[in-house]
């Protein structure tokens, strides 16, 4: 049976260490050169919700 992935994140090392031991799935990724539209994306979906107002519906429906 595979497993479903049910969350990705960005985390220092610090947040692997609050983490505690457990968390044992973790992937080092060196740059974020593949991951700036993904952050700028993050970004705007932040600043929307700051700003009280909805993102783009997941099903591409508004």
């Amino acid at each position: 049976m595979r497993d479903n992935i049910v969350a990705v994140g960005l985390l220092t090392q610090r947040d692997l260490q609050a983490l505690g031991s457990g968390f044992d799935r973790a992937f080092p990724v060196d740059g974020l050169e593949g991951f700036r539209d993904l952050l700028a994306q993050l970004d705007q979906i932040e600043a929307l919700s700051a700003a009280g107002q909805q993102g783009p519906a997941r099903d591409g429906k508004p």
